[in-house]
């Protein structure tokens, strides 16, 4: 395990203390676990949008008003809402890792056309979801970082934390078709032509569905087609 990593389950404060780095959802900048949550409002003399959801402009009374900018609309008080408002902003540029997150939706999307797009853009087929840990003080689950913007991976044989592993993971699904699952597996055809590993993919396969070769008769269908680019 690399410097500075954790293993599945860390808790924020053994985060905090590996010097690792999350997203700020309102900056949108890479800052240390112990900078998050800091971003401060400069105060108002005469408050027009609510501190908590921004919805505005609007009047407020005058004990509201002395609260400048922390004042907030019926709503948010009537709702116990106490969070500060900015225009969220869901990951930064963090170099590679855009392209990596864009993969790996395209996967899970089963969009073949944006798998494309972000492996030709230079995405790494075998590209890792970060590790998540919660926030205890916002509830936020946040991916984790070095300080050079590299994402923290996942370490989990039976989650889908790589894009072909996402692929073997998402063929169950039972609101698909066959045809959807088809276009899995030519995603993951895909994926491996451009260089993805494929035993850890195949691990979650048998993990999951078992070996179509204890099936004397196997179908030809997606499942099979998938395990049969694995092997």
């Amino acid at each position: 395990m690399r410097p500075g990593t954790l293993g599945p389950g860390a808790s924020w404060t053994e985060a905090t203390e590996k010097g690792l780095h999350a997203i700020c959802e309102f900056s949108g900048e890479l800052k240390p676990l112990g900078e998050l949550n800091r971003c401060g409002t400069p105060d108002v003399e005469e408050p027009d949008h609510c501190y908590t959801c921004g919805q505005g402009p609007m009047e407020f009374n005058s004990s509201q008003a002395a609260k400048g900018s922390h004042a907030r609309c019926p709503e948010c008080v009537n709702l116990r809402r106490t969070g500060r408002f900015q225009a969220f902003r869901q990951r930064a540029t963090q170099g590679d890792q855009d392209v990596h997150f864009e993969l790996m939706k395209a996967v899970e999307e089963i969009n073949d056309a944006n798998v494309l797009r972000a492996l030709e853009a230079g995405a790494n087929p075998d590209c890792a979801r970060p590790l998540v840990v919660r926030d205890p003080q916002t509830g936020l689950h946040r991916a984790m970082y070095l300080a050079d913007g590299t994402a923290v991976p996942q370490v989990a044989p039976e989650q889908p934390t790589s894009p072909l592993k996402m692929a073997v993971f998402r063929i169950s699904d039972c609101m698909l078709d066959e045809t959807s699952r088809l276009r899995l597996v030519t995603i993951a055809r895909r994926l491996i032509e451009h260089g993805a590993p494929v035993e850890a993919a195949r691990g979650l396969f048998e993990l999951r569905y078992g070996s179509p070769d204890a099936d004397p008769e196997p179908d030809d269908n997606a499942f099979n087609q998938m395990y049969d680019l694995l092997r």
